[in-house]
């Protein structure tokens, strides 16, 4: 639970904000915990609403759940139903939203999706902060994340990513390692998986212009163009290739194994080839590339303007609470 040393007390509007999370791992609710801890500090009123899919997924996955998944975690339609909480999900207008979610195959966690979906009430006319955490590629999930949101009548969205910043070959190793075993400990030449410190000490930093400004830095969600070529183009291919497994299962089991099986292949293929031509096309293109593909993003994950919005006076709380 969130604690907060001291409290506005002194007549004027204490800022407020919900969190709206849903977590397999644990890392994005120690990602949130880094964001939020500057906001509690300087008096701010935190509350937490708990996403929870009736029908858990796994952690760690077993490797047939976690490929089994893949079909309905691109399908843009698909959804899985929530336990709705005591107080349901609906936010109060002078509160700040705060969306986490993880990343599930470039795109929003399924129970994520599903809340924005089946509630829209969590965040129509409000103001909302996307904060996002994941291995590396965030971008394609959070334009899907930003279309949501518009359609669900946000009124303003930012967007805060953590990502675990390490060479690539070694973030894909032990972060496979963690999602199918649960151990994310140091092994080998290997470190601990997930995001590290300097990451959430950036994350804090976030919050604390937040608590200051009211506002996001502009750097937030760092954009590395040649990691978001390479998702943007992986989107598309999994979002058809999701269909085609789709298709297959009114064909049956085997079929639909086999299709799930040769897109694995194809996913170790473009791996280990499609990332390095995009690198090199991000070379060739150099800085025209990066501010292009750098432009792209940005104008899709976000929009609307103004500050977090302010309580009324007579609004104010004297508590801190999730």
């Amino acid at each position: 639970m969130t604690t907060a040393s001291e409290v506005v007390s002194d007549g004027r509007p204490q800022p407020r904000a919900v969190v709206y999370l849903y977590s397999q791992t644990g890392q994005l609710r120690e990602v949130a915990d880094a964001l939020t801890a500057p906001l509690v500090s300087r008096g701010w009123d935190i509350r937490r609403v708990q996403v929870q899919p009736r029908v858990a997924f796994p952690f760690p996955w077993p490797i047939r759940r976690f490929f089994g998944v893949f079909p309905s975690a691109v399908d843009p339609e698909a959804v899985v139903e929530l336990i709705e909480p005591a107080g349901g999900f609906s936010s109060d207008p002078e509160e700040l939203v705060i969306l986490a979610y993880q990343v599930w195959y470039l795109a929003p966690s399924l129970p994520v999706r599903s809340l924005l979906k089946a509630h829209p009430e969590a965040v129509r006319n409000r103001s909302v902060v996307s904060l996002i955490a994941c291995r590396n590629m965030w971008y394609s999930a959070a334009i899907e994340v930003s279309a949501l949101l518009r359609s669900a009548g946000a009124r303003r969205v930012e967007v805060i990513a953590a990502t675990d910043t390490r060479p690539q070959a070694t973030t894909f190793v032990t972060t496979l390692r963690w999602l199918l075993t649960g151990n994310r400990e140091p092994f080998l030449w290997f470190g601990r998986a997930g995001i590290g410190d300097a990451e959430m000490a950036r994350i804090a930093d976030v919050g604390r212009c937040i608590a200051e400004s009211r506002r996001c830095p502009e750097e937030a969600a760092p954009i590395v163009p040649t990691l978001a070529a390479a998702d943007l183009l992986s989107g598309v291919v999994f979002r058809r290739w999701g269909a085609t497994v789709r298709s297959a299962r009114r064909c049956g089991a085997v079929v639909e194994g086999a299709s799930l099986a040769m897109f694995v292949l194809g996913l170790a293929i473009g791996i280990m080839v499609g990332l390095p031509l995009i690198g090199c096309a991000a070379l060739a293109g150099g800085a025209r590339f990066e501010a292009l593909v750098a432009g792209f993003v940005r104008g899709r994950i976000s929009f609307g303007g103004g500050a977090v919005p302010q309580p009324a006076i007579g609004d104010r709380r004297d508590t801190i609470r999730t």
